[in-house]
Order: C-alpha cells, then structure tokens, then sequence
C-alpha cells in the first residue's frame, strides 16, 4: 500500500532529530527543549504521555529515578556538560526545521563585543586610586606624627608646670616657717621691753604721788 506524511509530522520528525542532535552533543536541556521534545513526542505518541517522553530524554543525559509524582535527574559529567553549553551556546549553528529562525544568534546578540581599552582603563585607574590611597596614607602618616609631638610638647609643658609648681609651694612652705621662727625670735628679743614698760608705768605712778604730796 501506499503511505503518506504529513507536514506537521515531518516537522516534529525534524524537532525531535534536532533535539536529540542537542544531546548527543554533551550539552544540557533546558525547559524550552524538553517541552519541544515532549509536544514532539505527543504528537507522534500520545499514549505515552509528558512525562514518559521526558524520563526518556533525560536517560540519555544521565539516571532518572521516580518518587511518586516526582522526578529525579541526576547528570553525567554536569561540569563538562555545563562548559560544552556556554561554549556551543555562541557557535551553535540554527538546526533545520526550527520554528522560530534566528533565536540561536539572539543568544550571541545579547552578548556586548569585548572592549580591548576595557582592561587598560581598569589598570589606569587602579593605578590612580593605588596612588591616592599613598597620598591619603602619606599624609594620615604626617598628621599623627604631628598630633604626636604635640602631644609629647603638652606632657613636656604639664610636667614642666607640675614640677615649677611644686617648688614654689615648698618655698613658699619654707617661707612660712622661716617667718613664724623670726616672730618667736622678735618676741623673745621683746621681752625686756615688757620689762622697761612696766618699770615706766611705776615711775610715773610715782611722780604722781610726788605731784599729789606737793600740792
């Protein structure tokens, strides 16, 4: 007999070669495959259902185990797989039959070119911030060798008043013993004069009784 194809199943004929393409090249699926992948597989094995046509592209990548509504993937060489994907992503070329033409280059596109004069800029102005911090330290270092000298002339002056100050008061100290030794010495030497004094009040008490006699 003689058989036919449709377009729509030679399309999901080329999805899933291209799909399985992808993972024969060591690279990860992301969510936007795996869907292509299982609508491919829906449309040509409906019975099989999301999930089945999943677990079997994922065997291929690494081990699939089920817990109950859930799916564990565990990959094979994930760091290689990882590293073939970042470096296939730029250089991937567009597989046949794919239904959205030119997303493969709007990957690439999205990455801004390397500007050479990047890494001379960063160098020029490191090395300016490099010199403003020595400034910064050169002069942070001037500032504390002044502030302490100064502080070395302040504790000089305060010593220098606390020991000034300390010899006037034992002089002054002196002084005051020095002059309660001359008042003693002035009040002993006064003692005849207390003597005369008295022997002056008698004479004129005398010459009172004299005055008073003659009268």
């Amino acid at each position: 007999g003689l058989s036919s194809s449709c377009p729509g199943q030679d399309n999901d004929r080329q999805q899933v070669a291209a799909a399985g393409d992808r993972l024969a090249g060591g690279r990860l699926l992301d969510s936007r495959s795996l869907d292509g992948i299982s609508q491919a597989y829906g449309a040509s094995r409906a019975q099989e259902g999301r999930r089945a046509t999943i677990s079997s592209a994922l065997e291929l990548e690494g081990t699939v185990s089920h817990d109950g509504d859930l799916t564990h993937f565990v990959a094979n060489n994930l760091q290689l797989k990882i590293k073939l994907s970042s470096r296939g992503s730029l250089e991937e070329p567009e597989p046949p039959g794919q239904p959205f033409p030119g997303l493969g280059r709007s990957k690439a596109a999205d990455i801004p070119p390397i500007d050479p004069a990047v890494l001379t800029e960063l160098e020029r102005l490191t090395q300016e911030v490099a010199h403003k911090v020595d400034q910064m330290m050169r002069s942070l270092s001037g500032s504390i060798q002044n502030m302490t000298a100064l502080s070395v002339g302040y504790i000089q002056t305060y010593r220098d008043a606390v020991d000034s100050l300390g010899e006037s008061v034992d002089m002054s100290i002196k002084g005051m013993y020095t002059l309660m030794a001359r008042c003693e010495e002035l009040d002993r030497s006064m003692q005849p004069v207390h003597a005369l004094a008295k022997q002056i009040r008698e004479i004129k008490r005398t010459l009172e009784i004299f005055e008073s006699l003659c009268k």
